[in-house]
């Protein structure tokens, strides 16, 4: 979603147009500057781009024509603001009669223009969206301002997952543990449930033991998507590992800290705790630390209490996710605090549940798998991220709902699939310049010969029109011996 912050309009004088394809429309142009500027006029009424020092580099008199309209990203944070660029696109509109070719040829030479480019137009290819017939359900992957609960929702208020679906809904399997109340065997995810278990007993059986908790847990993290059934989670080859922690519905610190030592020795990369306790005990918090020492990243729920933070999620090693409701605001009993990281949907979320049906509920519960499923899908498109890079990207890519940048009742923001995802890809970029299969001195001299202002540079890594000082942080993360 962009906020127009300046609106500019050029009168025109009439020149033929030329000829547009089919899937594109003539008349919107997108210019991406190689800093933030925006398009305005001087004190002599010629227009120009002004960046942040004032600093005009005027349009050709040729250029006649066209609406300018600066568009600023609505993010929250300056280092992705900035690593991606949205803050140095600019939508340039023509009139009638305005050939865009030459337009797009004009903005092109400009100095500073990085890229230059048609708007692309095409038709509705579906519901926008898997073709589970539930999916519409989901408010919480796609807010489209659908009826909850009676009341209509706010559009974009949502994770963002259909985006993120399109670049990947799960590569290799990634094993996430499930502390919770067993598992029933829903048709979404039956086939991708490991042998688990009762850490109250000792004993294999996972089904689930109270009133379909954790089956709703695994359903947002694991539901089979596009599968013409249901709904969709949110890594749909993640593979759940059940390990029930209650009996029925109370819950042992004691067997929560044997259930997560067992999980971790099996192998979980991801450990979700959609649990709550009013008072740490130091056992559960060396389990923690045992799965951290272990890579294994910790997403806890920041509990109902609608005060403080309640445990795990206080402990710093955890991710603590609150809840939000579909008008993108913090669910009433949503637990809010310092240690709080970021939110996802929690209220009248719909899920799997026992028997094979589906239905909602609501609670920071439902808030965590949402981060363990996007956690399991980063993994499987990356197996090497460290419990550390999953943690700075998720948080890092998270969308601001209130103030901006962190505050105790959203944490960062609202957890953001598909921006996390494109964050994976824009930090994958291999460091191997000169392709000889290692990272060394010689990467290093063609990236410090490109230093500078550089268009599509292969030592841009992080997309920003500048090779610089965050490239060379990131060749140097990948550096490998001589």
């Amino acid at each position: 979603m962009f906020a127009v912050t300046a609106l500019i309009t050029l009168l025109a004088t009439a020149v033929s147009p030329d000829a547009a394809s089919s899937d594109a429309s003539p008349l919107e142009l997108m210019i991406k500057t190689a800093r933030p500027m925006e398009a305005g006029v001087d004190s002599r009424d010629r227009w120009v781009l002004t960046d942040s020092n004032g600093v005009h580099t005027r349009f050709p008199a040729d250029l006649i024509g066209f609406a300018a309209s600066t568009y600023m990203p609505e993010v929250s944070r300056k280092r992705s603001e900035t690593r991606i660029g949205l803050d140095r696109w600019i939508r340039l509109t023509l009139a009638d009669g305005v050939a865009s070719g030459p337009a797009l040829d004009a903005l092109r030479a400009m100095p500073g223009v990085l890229i230059a480019e048609r708007d692309v137009i095409g038709s509705f290819a579906g519901s926008g969206g898997p073709d589970d017939p539930d999916f519409d359900l989901q408010w919480n992957m796609l807010n489209t301002g659908q009826l909850v609960q009676g009341a209509s929702g706010l559009p974009g208020a949502d994770i963002r997952a259909v985006g993120a679906w399109e670049i990947s809904s799960g590569e290799a399997p990634i094993i996430v543990a499930t502390l919770d109340s067993g598992t029933y065997q829903h048709p979404e995810f039956a086939s991708r449930i490991l042998p688990g278990l009762n850490a109250t007993n000792g004993s294999s059986d996972t089904a689930d033991v109270c009133g379909g908790h954790g089956t709703r847990v695994a359903g947002i993290i694991a539901a089979t998507g596009n599968n013409g059934s249901g709904l969709a989670g949110l890594n749909w080859t993640a593979q759940i590992l059940p390990v029930i922690v209650s009996g029925p519905c109370s819950v042992s610190q004691v067997d929560t800290a044997d259930g997560l030592v067992w999980a971790v020795n099996q192998g979980a990369r991801v450990i979700n705790m959609s649990l709550q306790f009013s008072a740490p005990t130091e056992y559960l918090h060396d389990a923690i630390l045992y799965a951290v020492d272990n890579d294994v990243l910790v997403v806890a729920a920041s509990g109902n209490s609608g005060s403080s933070v309640t445990y795990p999620g206080k402990w710093p090693e955890t991710i603590a996710v609150g809840a939000m409701t579909n008008t993108d605001v913090r669910w009433s009993s949503s637990s809010f605090g310092p240690e709080l990281d970021l939110v996802a949907p929690g209220a009248n979320v719909t899920s799997t549940w026992l028997g094979g049906g589906y239905n909602s509920a609501s609670g920071t519960s439902f808030a965590a798998p949402h981060v363990s499923g996007l956690a399991s899908l980063l993994l499987s498109n990356d197996p090497t991220l460290t419990s550390v890079e999953l943690r700075e990207i998720i948080v890092g890519s998270a969308r601001d709902i209130s103030l901006v940048g962190f505050d105790s009742f959203t944490g960062w923001g609202c957890l953001d699939a598909q921006a996390a995802l494109e964050q994976l890809d824009s930090s994958s970029a291999s460091a191997d310049l000169n392709q000889d299969g290692k990272v060394n001195g010689g990467d290093l001299t063609v990236l410090l010969t490109l230093w500078g202002p550089c268009a599509s540079c292969d030592a841009d890594f992080d997309g920003s029109g500048f090779v610089d000082g965050a490239d060379l942080v990131a060749l140097l993360s990948q550096w490998s011996a001589l």
